[in-house]
């Protein structure tokens, strides 16, 4: 199910102002196997204090049953489910994971396990026991860049239970997909886990489109249930796609072409991965009331973007006016390809307490954490101008000889950053709870230039502060005021125009009022979230084009969010959620953008998820996705139209070791898009979604 404000049926500890599950990386459970299909009892250790219907920051869980139903191989993908949620375009040189948070860009705010993960690929679930969002505002935990929230992936960990499962998926267009998970105890207090993953897919109506993805992730805990506990995990993720940059615009709205159509080219276009990241866990119980905890971690991400989207013109073509018929129009390509390496060394430490104050319960946090982070890109010269233009209505997806692969820019980015941070709970009385929160930043970044010699240097320090009061009447109701801040220095992402050097941080600030009901005796809940937030200097930049960046702006995001999920009977479980989005801008240099909305955020998403478990064997489910209409771009100018797209699966238990399931995506064969870029008439596209996908899969436990 997809929880609000909750972690699995967990018992949260320590001090904070977050979800345990969203920071621990330390998640010790001892379950059966027979049990892996229900959702974990298990215990969360981390920076969290309240129970369940306290959290004072709306928050939702995609845990592993959401995922398994839903047959979500992607984390992006899995983000559907959270309201809020919009994706975004790779563009500019920016690839992988990037989603839109309540209006927001957060395109640095990803986590493994409560530890930063700045890799630009795609992330697989094969090794995520769930995947947990903190929607607000959440620098005071989490540092710089977390604007409207973090998106964190908790690992599955060792058991002191054996564990042996496959699984093996099958569909159109040649997908394959195989996972397995297996866990063995090596003493009463240790154990061993591994999971592997290998991934073959093209993409329903989409012709061209490939994907190809294998990874492997072992884990070894040792001191399981003792007072000292240590971590040693590995994830390691390849990719080798040939990927799809989508649809150009035409007269403001995605071509009204056969989805099928393809405009990028299919014998130069390839996106490599290389993701490995190494991480060390360490607990110590001090006393009952006292731990210490350290996450060290060492991630290196390489990548190869050799990639070509429709482009509305170049030095010879000049963008087709309004009107123009679909057979008198030439698509041109772009090429904004490069390599590198990203690598990230980060060390956290946590000590939390519990303790009385004037005889009212309290839980505190310090921490300090220190990273260091680099980039070395090569960008290659764009081929536009070398590419012959293809007609719109029936583009030709190869050409030979292939562009030269041949570097023209070398930009260099290093941040350093030093952070300590406080965080408190304090229970006065039954009823009432007080959270608060503070963080120190420093960033010093460094950003270099080979081909043109440009280079600067820069300190950023900011504070962050966070503050909430919950109120709770009864043990079925929580609610709760809170107030908090999040800033993003210019360099953050480490690839950056020169001219940023100048440019204030990023900040934002944001007022929310919220609470949580229990329903049918705790079988189910209500959520609902009204939100207020402030965001200053604001930037879109184009991380390809060192030289380019768009003029900051001001936003102001007004919303609501609702929510209800749990079992509406023993058989019957539903999740459903709500958003409603105001955003726009509130200040730029651009007299066009000022007022409009903010792009790829659109005004009303509603999602809903449904299961019965008809028998014992029989489980049935469906639901639907519903988002309106979205601007793809600051002035209004284009966008993409509202759409409705519907899943069902059933699965059968053949025995207790067999399961068999059927997905079926898109129902009615929908045509809608994704995401969205839109820079200006010549330079945009849009992503459409497969048509009706069949997938079958079968699991086997041992």
């Amino acid at each position: 199910m997809l929880s609000r404000s909750t972690a699995p049926e967990g018992t949260l500890s320590a001090a904070g102002l977050a979800v345990g599950a969203l920071i621990s990386a330390n998640v010790r459970a001892d379950v059966a196997a027979a049990a892996e299909d229900k959702l974990q009892s298990v215990e969360v250790t981390g920076t969290a204090i309240h129970t369940s219907a306290d959290i004072s920051q709306s928050t939702d869980i995609v845990d592993k049953k959401t995922l398994a139903e839903q047959n979500l191989s992607l984390v992006q993908d899995a983000l559907r489910n959270v309201p809020g949620v919009t994706l975004n375009a790779g563009e500019g040189g920016a690839h992988g994971d990037s989603v839109n948070l309540r209006g927001l860009s957060i395109p640095d705010s990803f986590f493994l396990d409560g530890v930063r993960d700045i890799g630009q690929y795609q992330r697989d679930t094969f090794n995520a026991d769930s995947i947990a969002v903190l929607l607000g505002p959440a620098s005071a935990l989490f540092g710089r860049g977390s604007t409207s929230g973090v998106i964190n992936s908790i690992s599955k960990q060792p058991m002191l239970a054996p564990l042996a499962a496959i699984s093996v998926s099958g569909g159109q267009v040649n997908y394959w997909r195989a996972t397995g998970d297996f866990n063995l105890p090596v003493s009463a207090t240790a154990a061993a886990r591994v999971t592997l993953m290998d991934q073959s897919n093209g993409v329903v109506d989409r012709d061209q489109v490939h994907y190809r993805r294998y990874g492997v992730a072992p884990t070894l805990s040792v001191g399981i249930n003792t007072q000292t506990r240590l971590t040693f995990s590995y994830f390691k993720e390849e990719e080798n796609n040939l990927p799809d940059y989508g649809i150009p615009f035409i007269d403001g709205a995605p071509a009204h072409v056969e989805r099928s159509n393809y405009y990028s080219l299919a014998n130069y276009d390839r996106t490599r991965t290389n993701t490995n990241i190494g991480t060390i866990r360490f607990e110590q119980d001090i006393s009952d009331t006292l731990t210490l905890s350290d996450s060290l971690r060492y991630a290196n991400y390489g990548f190869e973007y050799l990639v070509t989207g429709p482009f509305l013109g170049n030095d010879f073509i000049d963008p087709p006016p309004p009107g123009t018929p679909y057979a008198d129009i030439a698509i041109s390509r772009d090429q904004p390809s490069s390599a590198g390496t990203t690598s990230l060394l980060i060390n956290r430490t946590d000590l939390t307490a519990k303790f009385d104050v004037g005889g009212f319960a309290n839980a505190f946090t310090a921490g300090v954490e220190l990273s260091k982070e680099q980039s070395n890109v090569n960008r290659f010269q764009n081929g536009i101008d070398d590419v012959p233009a293809t007609p719109l209505l029936r583009p030709a997806p190869f050409f030979a000889p292939p562009t030269p692969v041949t570097p023209n820019s070398n930009p260099k980015g290093r941040g350093n950053d030093v952070s300590v941070y406080t965080a408190d709970s304090l229970a006065l009385g039954a009823r009432w709870d007080v959270d608060l929160g503070l963080r120190w930043d420093r960033f010093k970044s460094n950003f270099g230039e080979a081909f043109s010699g440009a280079a600067f240097e820069r300190i950023d320090t900011f504070v962050s502060p966070r503050a909430a009061l919950i109120y709770k009447p009864d043990a079925a109701q929580s609610y709760y005021l809170s107030y908090g801040t999040s800033q993003n220095p210019v360099i953050e992402y480490l690839i950056v125009a020169p001219s940023d050097e100048s440019l204030s941080p990023e900040k934002n600030n944001t007022l929310e009022l919220g609470g949580k009901i229990k329903l049918l005796n705790g079988a189910a809940e209500l959520t609902g979230a009204l939100f207020d937030t402030r965001v200053y200097n604001a930037r879109i930049s184009d991380p390809n084009d060192p030289t380019v960046q768009q003029m900051p702006f001001d936003q102001h995001v007004k919303g609501v969010e609702l929510g209800i999920s749990g079992y509406v009977t023993d058989s019957w479980e539903v999740i459903a959620n709500y958003t409603h989005l105001n955003d726009k801008i509130t200040r730029t240099s651009s007299p066009l953008s000022r007022g409009r909305y903010a792009p790829n955020t659109p005004h009303d998403a509603l999602n809903l998820w449904t299961t019965v478990e008809a028998t014992p064997a029989w489980v049935f489910g469906g639901g639907f996705t519903s988002v309106s209409h979205r601007y793809a771009d600051t002035q209004n100018r284009a966008g993409v139209p509202a759409y409705a797209v519907f899943n069902a699966m059933t699965a059968y238990a053949v025995n207790q070791h067999l399961k068999l399931q059927l997905n079926l995506n898109n129902l009615a064969n929908k045509l809608y898009f994704t995401s969205v870029y839109y820079v200006d008439v010549a330079e945009n596209h849009a992503l459409p979604a497969a048509g009706r996908t069949l997938i079958g899969s079968a699991t086997y436990r041992f």
